[in-house]
């Protein structure tokens, strides 16, 4: 067999780190440096074959005809009455999560390099186990293996902030994993009721997601009382789940205190990939296989999305932490990407998708130089901080540009993303809704401006109060020897340079990174936007029973274009 063929390149990604963090525990004996410089290795190792495999994928005739590239499978539990296989490839929609993944564990480690002296070699080993199963979520194409990759996730996080955390480490690591796995085993529900329902028609069980999609276009759940309104019932099962993930307001209390009292390592890797799974969730799994439901709860979801980037916003602009700031902006910001989803307006979800990674990168390099600030002065009172700009001054100017990347400046990636969501949802508001839900639509558009405002807000605030002005040293702040120390250093620069090269780069040239996953994006959310569609024709102005029992009896009488039915073949192993 090729030895780089496209999936064993793929297997290969993957198992990098694990075996990375065997190294770490094997180095441990040797130091503390030893130790870093086998866990840094390993995760520019990772970086640099997800890069190549990012340009194998761009360059490859999968992009173009929207199949699943380095497409591997290999039986796991094939006996009896089960059919599941450790299936894994890359397709447009999990593109630049996938590289996400990987770019951010770099960062994680980097930024940790002072920061963890104590139990380092534990540190490191969870944090490359995480990026293994960052990086397997993304890449899975068998249910079960998503959800073994999208409940590890959960497990070294755990850990992350239970031991290197700070004073409330403990609640806040049971707080979070409570949280998570109790919306995890909900949506596994959900996810085993359309295995079952699959069943039911085609006489065999089977686990692939692609197949699934496929039988349940043909086979959809029922929305009518007859049959029990299933359909309803799994779509608000994956809802608590990947809602909790996002999270989505109202769910969304357990984070800001786990930001708060997480390792910035662990932070950088929580705001930057693991909020992302969650909208990645409803893109794989709600939107092509629960049309119906995804259509009737879209109004209501896309109001929740305006509600939490306004409740976000309040809340960042009186907090006086500043890490506990940037994690409720972290919620208003996801507010956008709910918004833009559930406009199932292609423009906006398209913007949705390109948020999901401009938000990585800029909360990524917030919670990165807040830890940084954190190991200078002790303190993340924006009060007894001040005057820092004269001190370092490459410091402040990259927490700028991560702060202008947040807000939307022109020019850099968050600007394309929320102008895209933005302009989808007025674009549905003013044509896509019927006439009893414009004026609604209007009013959570326009919510979304004012949003951006109290980021500007927000944000500004903190920076001028942080940075400039006169200086306030904490009384925790040393004095000798400490100011030739304050601006960057050499790992810090390499923790955040790429984030800052990336967001220049995506706010410069967007098409670059809209273009490819634009294909998959809309076969994933196109039954549900042409279900929704009907439902705001004007003579259909109801979401009673009725309606949606006639829409369900027309959803197998629609003919999909021919894009979807042959991005559900996959792909034929590369030899």
């Amino acid at each position: 067999m090729n030895l780089l063929s496209p999936s064993t390149h793929l297997l290969l990604v993957l198992l990098m780190p694990l075996v990375g963090a065997g190294i770490v525990w094997l180095v441990s004996s040797r130091g503390l440096q030893a130790v870093r410089t086998s866990a840094a290795t390993t995760a520019v190792l990772t970086l640099v074959a997800t890069g190549l495999l990012i340009l194998r994928y761009l360059m490859s005739d999968e992009a173009l005809s929207n199949q699943v590239f380095a497409m591997a499978s290999l039986p796991w539990l094939t006996g009896g009455m089960f059919n599941i296989h450790l299936s894994i490839g890359l397709d447009g929609l999990s593109l630049w999560l996938f590289g996400l993944s990987a770019l951010l564990s770099l960062t994680a480690i980097f930024v940790s390099w002072e920061a963890v002296t104590e139990r380092a070699a534990g540190f490191y080993m969870l944090l490359l186990l995480l990026e293994a199963a960052m990086l397997g979520v993304f890449v899975a194409r068998d249910i079960i293996l998503f959800y073994v990759f999208f409940e590890f996730t959960l497990v070294p996080l755990f850990f992350l902030i239970g031991i290197w955390g700070h004073d409330e480490r403990r609640k806040a690591a049971l707080t979070f994993f409570i949280y998570t796995l109790a919306g995890s085993v909900v949506a596994f529900l959900g996810l085993m009721t359309i295995v079952l329902w699959n069943a039911t028609h085609t006489g065999s069980i089977t686990f692939d997601i692609d197949m699934l999609t496929t039988g349940l276009s043909a086979h959809p759940l029922p929305m009518d009382a007859d049959g029990g309104y299933l359909q309803w019932l799994v779509f608000l099962a994956l809802l608590i789940g990947f809602a909790i993930k996002v999270p989505i307001f109202p769910f969304h209390t357990w984070l800001p205190l786990a930001h708060v009292e997480a390792p910035t390592g662990g932070s950088v890797d929580l705001a930057g990939v693991l909020l992302k799974i969650g909208i990645y969730g409803f893109l794989r799994f709600s939107m092509p296989m629960l049309p119906e439901a995804t259509a009737v709860a879209a109004p209501w979801l896309f109001a929740i999305g305006a509600f939490g980037i306004i409740y976000g916003a309040l809340v960042a602009l009186v907090q006086q932490d500043l890490k506990r700031l940037i994690a409720y902006s972290s919620v208003s910001h996801m507010g956008y990407v709910v918004m833009g989803l559930f406009a199932l307006e292609p423009v906006a979800i398209e913007g949705a998708n390109l948020q999901l990674i401009n938000h990585g990168l800029s909360s990524a390099g917030l919670f990165a130089m807040v830890g940084m600030l954190y190991e200078r002065f002790h303190t993340r009172s924006i009060q007894s901080l001040g005057g820092i700009a004269k001190k370092a001054p490459w410091l402040t100017t990259l927490f700028m540009l991560f702060t202008f990347s947040s807000i939307g400046l022109p020019g850099l990636n968050g600007f394309v993303g929320e102008f895209l969501i933005l302009t989808g949802s007025f674009q549905r508001a003013w044509t896509g809704v019927s006439p009893d839900f414009q004026q609604s639509y209007l009013i959570f558009s326009l919510m979304g401006v004012v949003g951006i405002v109290l980021g500007a807000w927000y944000m500004l605030w903190a920076v001028e109060r942080v940075f400039f002005g006169n200086s306030r040293l904490p009384p925790s702040y040393s004095i000798n020897g400490a100011q030739n120390s304050l601006d960057l250093r050499w790992h810090e620069v390499a923790a955040i340079s790429p984030l800052a090269i990336f967001i220049l780069w995506i706010g410069i040239t967007p098409a670059i990174f809209l273009a490819p996953p634009s294909q998959s994006i809309r076969v994933m959310t196109y039954a549900s936007s042409n279900a929704f569609n009907r439902n705001m024709q004007p003579t259909k102005r109801s979401f009673g029973t009725e309606m949606i029992t006639k829409n369900n009896k027309l959803n197998s009488q629609i003919d999909l274009p021919e894009i979807f039915l042959t991005s559900q073949k996959q792909s034929p192993v590369k030899q």
